[in-house]
């Protein structure tokens, strides 16, 4: 496994996890969110559950 570490608002991670499903690579999303607002947290969160249900399904 490698990891890569995203910095930027929860739209730019939705932009890499959308590039690495178009592309068919695996991937999922960690909290580890660090000092956040709460509604950027929240859409983190949203973004875990969209994208890491769909990793799963191709698994």
């Amino acid at each position: 496994m490698a990891k890569i570490e995203i910095k930027g608002t929860p739209e730019k991670l939705e932009r890499v996890s959308i590039f690495l499903k178009a592309n068919n690579i695996q991937h999922s999303i960690v909290d580890d969110f660090g000092n956040h607002s709460k509604e950027d947290s929240d859409k983190y969160r949203v973004l875990m559950s969209k994208y890491n249900a769909l990793s799963t399904k191709k698994e």
